[in-house]
């Protein structure tokens, strides 16, 4: 009987080493688990701190872009004005120092009068382009209808190119002071 007792205990002995272990093996598991579980936490806090800062930088950026493109367009706007009041100038300077004078009649010349006046005189040199403020802008456009014939011009339905046939502008001009026109009359509504 004595050896029964200690196979018994010898039996009792390694079942207690099997709880044993087992045990031990689901408290790791448990821990980690529960690692784990607050590694994702802390993931979890980190990315929502992370997303809250993107949206604070995402903000503050918006307002700073939106500020500079208010700048933008209010130095864009001062300086299309500035150029509708020059544009302006110019015109009436223009006009001031060009009035219209009508061409004095001539009798056409016979033709050995002609050549021998042709003889005597030199060519005239073409008006001279300058863009000095007290000669005129432009000494060849002295003649030019003012900017409001060429607005005109364009509400009666005309093309671009025949107001510039007519006004004597460069297509381009005619487009420039069409949209400046058009551009200030958007402003002051």
């Amino acid at each position: 009987m004595s050896e029964l007792m200690v196979l018994f205990q010898a039996l009792l002995l390694v079942a207690g080493w099997l709880l044993f272990l087992k045990a031990q093996a689901e408290l790791r598991a448990q821990s980690a688990r529960q690692s784990l579980t607050g590694e994702m936490e802390a993931l979890r806090q980190t990315i929502d701190a992370l997303l809250n800062r993107l949206m604070e930088e995402s903000e503050r950026a918006e307002g700073k872009i939106q500020q500079r493109f208010e700048q933008a367009l209010q130095t864009i706007e001062a300086r299309t004005q500035t150029l509708l009041e020059i544009a302006e100038r110019i015109e009436e300077q223009n006009h001031r120092r060009a009035p219209a004078q009508p061409e004095p009649a001539r009798t056409p010349p016979t033709s050995s009068a002609f050549a021998e006046r042709e003889a005597e005189t030199p060519p005239s040199p073409p008006p001279v382009e300058t863009s000095a403020k007290e000669n005129g802008y432009n000494l060849a456009e002295q003649g030019k209808p003012t900017l409001g014939v060429v607005a005109m011009l364009a509400e009666q339905g005309l093309s671009i190119q025949e107001i510039a046939r007519q006004t004597g502008y460069a297509p381009g001009e005619v487009e420039l002071i069409l949209n400046l026109k058009r551009h200030l009359s958007e402003e002051t509504r």
